[in-house]
């Protein structure tokens, strides 16, 4: 399921795109420049929270099944073309070009982490698709950058918009009879040529129609109009400073090597009594965005202000 911005009235929809965007920047940083395991799952665990402040939890959990294949599939490959760590767990026979073959610790640690990291950064990715405007963002450029954002908002829409014809089409077809995906790999291929052709047409008749739309709402005649005003309000304001704790948090806590991982040559995790403060902030940040998302939902008060 490919994640598409769905208008849902969430907390974080209704902020201003720049506030949401820098969220989800840092915590992609933070998962970037950390090492430490423990700081992924809280990222993790970030996201989710935001994605249910948003009303976007459902799509954003369904990218499980990807994170799962990613996870896996570093966790296997890194034993096998690593040769370092100092804790042998298997020994192999001697293969040609590749030598001698072993498996250490320290390399499927290291396997499960750019496996959690990697999983932490999709997730983050889809939370920012799905609370995220594509068209607010790329509105945000004026002047000559209008044309190449109407240009990039058009592209973006492409895939999502020929999936959903796609989807429509293979309904129509099967509601009258039509057998499709039965045989041969062959006759499969075959049974989606037509399928590709309606495409096509749909795709080339939306382009002539959106062309027309925007000859009949003169675009290009004059200057730009928005349909909606985005502003910086006290939701943002809270945000921004929640977005600020975190990066700030998460590169103290680097640099300062409290958060520090060391995978080789042998696994290490310096603790110190503020390494738990450093690795929950964006937890509890998020966790301070879901109580906000859930008062503003309650408080026609708040939303007016927020």
């Amino acid at each position: 399921m490919i994640p598409v911005y769905r208008k849902t009235g969430g907390f974080l929809q209704e902020l201003h795109p720049v506030t949401v965007l820098a969220l989800c920047v840092s915590l992609m940083i933070v998962s970037l420049i950390s090492d430490n395991p423990l700081c992924q799952v809280a990222i993790i665990l970030s996201a989710g929270l935001l994605a249910m402040s948003a009303g976007v939890f459902k799509p954003w959990f369904s990218w499980w099944k990807l994170c799962l294949v990613i996870f896996a599939v570093a966790l296997l490959i890194n034993p096998l073309v690593s040769r370092y760590g100092a804790t042998v767990i298997w020994r192999g026979p001697s293969v040609p070009v590749f030598g001698h073959l072993f498996i250490t610790a320290e390399a499927v640690a290291y396997g499960a982490g750019m496996g959690l990291r990697l999983s932490a950064v999709i997730w983050v990715f889809a939370l920012m698709t799905l609370t995220v405007d594509p068209d607010n963002v790329l509105g945000l450029l004026t002047g000559r950058g209008a044309k190449s954002a109407l240009l990039s908002a058009l592209t973006l829409r492409m895939v999502p918009t020929m999936m959903t014809d796609a989807g429509d089409l293979l309904d129509a077809q099967r509601s009258r009879g039509v057998v499709v995906d039965q045989g041969s790999k062959w006759a499969a291929l075959k049974s989606r040529l037509p399928l590709v052709k309606r495409i096509l047409s749909t795709s080339l008749d939306r382009g002539v129609n959106l062309a027309e739309a925007m000859e009949s709402r003169a675009y290009g005649s004059g200057k730009r109009s928005r349909y909606r005003e985005y502003g910086f309000g006290a939701g943002d304001l809270a945000a921004a400073v929640i977005t600020a704790a975190v990066l700030a948090a998460g590169i103290a806590g680097v640099a300062a090597g409290f958060i520090s991982f060391t995978y080789y040559p042998t696994l290490s995790m310096h603790y110190e009594p503020g390494t738990v403060a450093f690795v929950v902030v964006p937890a509890a940040a998020a966790c301070a965005l879901l109580l906000m998302a859930n008062i503003w939902k309650r408080s026609n008060w708040l939303r007016l202000r927020v």
